[in-house]
Protein backbone atom coordinates (compact mmCIF):
# COMPACT_ATOMS: atom_id res chain seq x y z
CA UNK A 1 0.00 0.00 0.00
CA UNK A 2 1.97 2.99 -1.26
CA UNK A 3 -0.97 5.35 -1.93
CA UNK A 4 -3.14 7.29 0.52
CA UNK A 5 -6.35 9.00 -0.53
CA UNK A 6 -7.70 11.69 1.77
CA UNK A 7 -11.40 12.14 1.15
CA UNK A 8 -13.32 15.34 1.89
CA UNK A 9 -16.86 16.61 1.34
CA UNK A 10 -16.07 17.72 -2.21
CA UNK A 11 -15.77 14.04 -3.09
CA UNK A 12 -19.38 13.38 -2.08
CA UNK A 13 -20.57 16.55 -3.79
CA UNK A 14 -18.82 15.47 -7.00
CA UNK A 15 -20.81 12.23 -6.87
CA UNK A 16 -24.07 14.15 -6.60
CA UNK A 17 -24.72 13.76 -2.88
CA UNK A 18 -26.56 16.66 -1.16
CA UNK A 19 -23.91 17.12 1.54
CA UNK A 20 -23.26 20.86 1.55
CA UNK A 21 -23.85 22.94 4.65
CA UNK A 22 -26.75 24.53 2.76
CA UNK A 23 -28.33 21.07 2.54
CA UNK A 24 -27.92 20.57 6.28
CA UNK A 25 -29.36 24.00 7.00
CA UNK A 26 -32.35 23.22 4.81
CA UNK A 27 -32.86 19.98 6.73
CA UNK A 28 -32.86 21.80 10.07
CA UNK A 29 -35.25 24.43 8.74
CA UNK A 30 -37.72 21.75 7.77
CA UNK A 31 -37.45 19.35 10.69
CA UNK A 32 -36.28 21.41 13.64
CA UNK A 33 -37.12 25.13 13.27
CA UNK A 34 -36.53 25.64 17.01
CA UNK A 35 -32.92 24.53 16.60
CA UNK A 36 -32.57 26.77 13.56
CA UNK A 37 -33.74 29.74 15.66
CA UNK A 38 -31.17 28.91 18.33
CA UNK A 39 -28.36 28.65 15.81
CA UNK A 40 -29.29 32.03 14.38
CA UNK A 41 -29.61 33.62 17.81
CA UNK A 42 -26.48 32.32 19.52
CA UNK A 43 -24.01 31.78 16.66
CA UNK A 44 -22.84 33.80 13.67
CA UNK A 45 -23.43 31.30 10.89
CA UNK A 46 -23.72 31.85 7.16
CA UNK A 47 -26.25 30.26 4.82
CA UNK A 48 -25.06 31.15 1.31
CA UNK A 49 -23.96 28.62 -1.30
CA UNK A 50 -20.33 29.61 -0.77
CA UNK A 51 -20.55 28.91 2.95
CA UNK A 52 -18.55 25.70 3.40
CA UNK A 53 -18.39 23.06 6.08
CA UNK A 54 -15.09 24.48 7.25
CA UNK A 55 -16.85 27.83 7.75
CA UNK A 56 -19.64 26.20 9.75
CA UNK A 57 -17.18 24.36 11.98
CA UNK A 58 -15.10 27.48 12.54
CA UNK A 59 -18.19 29.55 13.31
CA UNK A 60 -19.29 27.19 16.06
CA UNK A 61 -16.67 29.13 18.03
CA UNK A 62 -18.80 32.28 17.73
CA UNK A 63 -21.26 31.01 20.35
CA UNK A 64 -22.42 33.97 22.46
CA UNK A 65 -22.69 32.72 26.01
CA UNK A 66 -24.02 36.09 27.22
CA UNK A 67 -27.05 35.96 24.92
CA UNK A 68 -27.66 32.36 25.95
CA UNK A 69 -27.37 33.26 29.64
CA UNK A 70 -29.71 36.23 29.32
CA UNK A 71 -32.30 34.14 27.46
CA UNK A 72 -32.45 31.59 30.29
CA UNK A 73 -31.92 33.79 33.33
CA UNK A 74 -35.39 34.12 34.82
CA UNK A 75 -34.26 35.61 38.09
CA UNK A 76 -35.15 39.11 39.21
CA UNK A 77 -32.52 40.50 41.53
CA UNK A 78 -34.66 43.59 42.15
CA UNK A 79 -37.62 41.61 43.43
CA UNK A 80 -38.32 41.63 47.16
CA UNK A 81 -38.64 37.85 47.02
CA UNK A 82 -35.22 37.38 45.42
CA UNK A 83 -32.79 35.18 47.38
CA UNK A 84 -29.09 34.58 46.60
CA UNK A 85 -29.89 30.88 46.42
CA UNK A 86 -32.00 31.60 43.33
CA UNK A 87 -28.73 31.63 41.40
CA UNK A 88 -28.52 27.86 41.85
CA UNK A 89 -31.83 27.47 40.08
CA UNK A 90 -30.54 29.60 37.20
CA UNK A 91 -27.41 27.46 37.00
CA UNK A 92 -29.46 24.26 36.86
CA UNK A 93 -31.72 25.70 34.15
CA UNK A 94 -28.83 26.88 32.00
CA UNK A 95 -26.91 23.62 32.42
CA UNK A 96 -29.94 21.70 31.22
CA UNK A 97 -30.58 24.03 28.27
CA UNK A 98 -26.90 24.02 27.24
CA UNK A 99 -26.81 20.22 27.24
CA UNK A 100 -30.04 20.20 25.24
CA UNK A 101 -28.67 22.58 22.60
CA UNK A 102 -25.50 20.55 22.11
CA UNK A 103 -27.41 17.26 22.04
CA UNK A 104 -30.02 18.57 19.59
CA UNK A 105 -27.41 19.80 17.12
CA UNK A 106 -25.42 16.57 17.31
CA UNK A 107 -28.57 14.49 16.90
CA UNK A 108 -29.85 16.58 13.99
CA UNK A 109 -26.48 16.24 12.28
CA UNK A 110 -26.41 12.47 12.72
CA UNK A 111 -30.00 12.03 11.52
CA UNK A 112 -29.34 14.20 8.48
CA UNK A 113 -26.21 12.27 7.48
CA UNK A 114 -27.95 8.93 7.97
CA UNK A 115 -30.77 10.10 5.72
CA UNK A 116 -28.49 10.87 2.75
CA UNK A 117 -29.24 8.35 0.03
CA UNK A 118 -26.31 6.89 -1.87
CA UNK A 119 -27.05 5.18 -5.18
CA UNK A 120 -25.51 1.77 -5.71
CA UNK A 121 -23.75 2.92 -8.87
CA UNK A 122 -22.02 6.11 -9.94
CA UNK A 123 -24.62 8.23 -11.77
CA UNK A 124 -24.36 7.96 -15.57
CA UNK A 125 -23.73 11.72 -15.79
CA UNK A 126 -20.52 11.35 -13.78
CA UNK A 127 -17.34 9.61 -14.83
CA UNK A 128 -16.20 7.30 -12.04
CA UNK A 129 -12.69 7.50 -10.64
CA UNK A 130 -10.09 4.79 -10.46
CA UNK A 131 -8.36 3.95 -7.22
CA UNK A 132 -5.35 1.82 -6.46
CA UNK A 133 -6.72 -1.50 -5.20
CA UNK A 134 -4.21 -1.62 -2.36
CA UNK A 135 -4.53 2.01 -1.27
CA UNK A 136 -5.39 3.34 2.16
CA UNK A 137 -8.19 5.85 2.63
CA UNK A 138 -8.46 8.54 5.27
CA UNK A 139 -12.10 9.58 5.06
CA UNK A 140 -13.25 12.83 6.64
CA UNK A 141 -16.79 12.16 5.41
CA UNK A 142 -19.37 10.26 7.43
CA UNK A 143 -20.98 8.54 4.44
CA UNK A 144 -20.29 5.13 2.93
CA UNK A 145 -19.76 6.49 -0.59
CA UNK A 146 -16.43 4.70 -1.05
CA UNK A 147 -17.84 1.37 0.05
CA UNK A 148 -21.09 1.57 -1.92
CA UNK A 149 -19.97 3.17 -5.18
CA UNK A 150 -16.44 1.80 -5.41
CA UNK A 151 -16.63 -1.37 -3.32
CA UNK A 152 -13.62 -0.29 -1.28
CA UNK A 153 -13.19 -2.81 1.55
CA UNK A 154 -14.11 -1.35 4.94
CA UNK A 155 -10.75 -2.37 6.41
CA UNK A 156 -8.94 -0.04 3.98
CA UNK A 157 -10.86 3.01 5.18
CA UNK A 158 -10.39 5.03 8.34
CA UNK A 159 -13.42 7.19 9.05
CA UNK A 160 -11.45 9.65 11.11
CA UNK A 161 -14.53 11.40 12.51
CA UNK A 162 -16.67 8.25 12.67
CA UNK A 163 -19.14 6.83 10.18
CA UNK A 164 -22.90 7.25 10.07
CA UNK A 165 -24.80 4.19 11.27
CA UNK A 166 -21.73 2.81 13.02
CA UNK A 167 -22.29 3.60 16.67
CA UNK A 168 -18.74 3.92 17.89
CA UNK A 169 -19.43 7.35 19.28
CA UNK A 170 -20.88 10.61 18.06
CA UNK A 171 -20.05 11.95 14.64
CA UNK A 172 -17.20 14.35 15.30
CA UNK A 173 -17.29 17.95 14.12
CA UNK A 174 -16.35 21.28 15.68
CA UNK A 175 -14.04 24.26 15.80
CA UNK A 176 -10.39 24.58 16.71
CA UNK A 177 -10.42 27.51 19.13
CA UNK A 178 -9.26 26.83 22.66
CA UNK A 179 -10.41 30.10 24.19
CA UNK A 180 -13.56 32.18 23.86
CA UNK A 181 -13.47 35.62 22.28
CA UNK A 182 -14.51 36.98 25.69
CA UNK A 183 -12.44 34.86 28.11
CA UNK A 184 -13.68 34.04 31.57
CA UNK A 185 -12.50 36.40 34.30
CA UNK A 186 -10.22 34.86 36.91
CA UNK A 187 -11.87 34.15 40.23
CA UNK A 188 -9.40 36.48 41.95
CA UNK A 189 -8.15 39.87 40.81
CA UNK A 190 -4.54 41.01 41.06
CA UNK A 191 -5.06 42.01 44.67
CA UNK A 192 -6.52 38.67 45.70
CA UNK A 193 -10.08 39.93 45.87
CA UNK A 194 -12.87 37.78 44.51
CA UNK A 195 -14.29 38.50 41.07
CA UNK A 196 -17.06 35.99 41.53
CA UNK A 197 -20.74 36.89 41.60
CA UNK A 198 -23.75 34.77 42.59
CA UNK A 199 -24.15 33.99 38.86
CA UNK A 200 -20.56 33.07 37.99
CA UNK A 201 -21.30 29.33 37.98
CA UNK A 202 -24.44 29.88 35.89
CA UNK A 203 -22.40 31.87 33.37
CA UNK A 204 -19.85 29.06 33.28
CA UNK A 205 -22.68 26.66 32.49
CA UNK A 206 -23.59 28.84 29.52
CA UNK A 207 -19.95 28.98 28.36
CA UNK A 208 -19.88 25.16 28.28
CA UNK A 209 -21.49 25.11 24.82
CA UNK A 210 -18.37 26.70 23.32
CA UNK A 211 -16.16 24.00 24.83
CA UNK A 212 -18.47 21.13 23.87
CA UNK A 213 -17.96 22.06 20.21
CA UNK A 214 -14.16 22.04 20.27
CA UNK A 215 -13.09 19.33 17.84
CA UNK A 216 -11.03 16.82 19.91
CA UNK A 217 -8.28 16.51 17.30
CA UNK A 218 -5.56 15.45 19.74
CA UNK A 219 -7.77 12.72 21.18
CA UNK A 220 -8.68 11.45 17.72
CA UNK A 221 -5.02 11.27 16.75
CA UNK A 222 -4.21 9.38 19.93
CA UNK A 223 -6.94 6.81 19.21
CA UNK A 224 -5.71 6.28 15.63
CA UNK A 225 -1.98 6.62 16.25
CA UNK A 226 -1.30 3.21 14.68
CA UNK A 227 -2.90 4.29 11.41
CA UNK A 228 -0.65 7.33 11.10
CA UNK A 229 2.46 5.36 12.03
CA UNK A 230 1.56 2.91 9.29
CA UNK A 231 2.01 5.57 6.62
CA UNK A 232 5.81 5.46 6.57
CA UNK A 233 5.88 3.66 3.21
CA UNK A 234 3.32 5.88 1.49
CA UNK A 235 4.73 7.43 -1.70
CA UNK A 236 1.65 9.14 -3.13
CA UNK A 237 -1.00 11.17 -1.33
CA UNK A 238 -4.08 12.56 -3.03
CA UNK A 239 -6.44 14.95 -1.26
CA UNK A 240 -9.82 14.70 -2.97
CA UNK A 241 -12.35 17.40 -2.17
CA UNK A 242 -11.04 18.43 1.24
CA UNK A 243 -10.82 22.12 2.11
CA UNK A 244 -8.07 21.47 4.70
CA UNK A 245 -9.48 23.81 7.32
CA UNK A 246 -7.00 24.79 10.02
CA UNK A 247 -8.81 22.70 12.63
CA UNK A 248 -7.75 19.62 10.63
CA UNK A 249 -4.16 20.69 10.03
CA UNK A 250 -2.76 18.47 12.81
CA UNK A 251 -3.89 15.39 10.87
CA UNK A 252 -2.20 16.53 7.67
CA UNK A 253 0.96 17.59 9.48
CA UNK A 254 1.21 14.20 11.16
CA UNK A 255 0.75 12.47 7.82
CA UNK A 256 3.51 14.63 6.34
CA UNK A 257 5.74 13.71 9.27
CA UNK A 258 5.33 9.96 8.83
CA UNK A 259 5.04 9.89 5.02
CA UNK A 260 7.96 12.26 4.64
CA UNK A 261 8.94 11.06 1.15
CA UNK A 262 5.47 11.21 -0.36
CA UNK A 263 4.38 13.38 -3.26
CA UNK A 264 1.13 15.28 -2.66
CA UNK A 265 -1.69 15.96 -5.14
CA UNK A 266 -4.61 18.19 -4.14
CA UNK A 267 -7.85 18.88 -5.99
CA UNK A 268 -8.95 22.45 -6.60
CA UNK A 269 -11.83 24.35 -8.22
CA UNK A 270 -10.94 27.29 -10.44
CA UNK A 271 -7.82 29.46 -10.67
CA UNK A 272 -8.29 31.37 -7.42
CA UNK A 273 -8.89 28.19 -5.47
CA UNK A 274 -5.78 26.72 -7.07
CA UNK A 275 -3.60 29.57 -5.84
CA UNK A 276 -5.19 29.47 -2.41
CA UNK A 277 -4.77 25.70 -2.11
CA UNK A 278 -1.10 25.82 -3.08
CA UNK A 279 -0.35 28.55 -0.54
CA UNK A 280 -2.38 26.81 2.13
CA UNK A 281 -0.81 23.42 1.49
CA UNK A 282 2.74 24.80 1.57
CA UNK A 283 2.03 26.47 4.90
CA UNK A 284 0.17 23.51 6.37
CA UNK A 285 2.67 20.85 5.32
CA UNK A 286 5.83 22.96 5.40
CA UNK A 287 6.73 21.56 1.98
CA UNK A 288 8.26 23.13 -1.09
CA UNK A 289 5.65 23.82 -3.75
CA UNK A 290 7.56 21.44 -6.06
CA UNK A 291 6.38 18.53 -3.88
CA UNK A 292 2.73 19.56 -4.22
CA UNK A 293 0.72 18.97 -7.38
CA UNK A 294 -2.61 20.71 -7.95
CA UNK A 295 -5.18 18.67 -9.87
CA UNK A 296 -8.86 18.77 -10.76
CA UNK A 297 -11.33 15.93 -10.60
CA UNK A 298 -11.20 15.91 -14.41
CA UNK A 299 -7.58 14.75 -14.11
CA UNK A 300 -8.86 11.63 -12.36
CA UNK A 301 -11.38 10.64 -15.03
CA UNK A 302 -9.56 7.44 -15.91
CA UNK A 303 -12.39 4.96 -16.43
CA UNK A 304 -14.65 5.48 -19.45
CA UNK A 305 -18.12 4.00 -19.63
CA UNK A 306 -18.85 1.57 -22.47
Amino acid sequence: MDTLYIIGNGFDIYHGLPTTYADFHQYISGYNPELEDQLEEYFRLGTGKNYLWKDFEADLATFCYKSFFDAHDNSDTLSESYKPSDAFGVQDEITEEAERLVSNLQEAFREWVEGIEIHEEVPSSIKPLEFSKTAKFLNFNYTATLEILYQIPREQILYIHNKAEEYRGELIFGHGKQEESIPRTDDLDEYGNSNRTPFTDAEDAARAVFYEFIKPTDEVIKVHKAFFKGLRHIKNIQILGHSAAEVDWPYFQLISQYASMAEWAITYYGRQDRDDKLKQASQMLNLASTKIKLIQFSDLFIIDRL
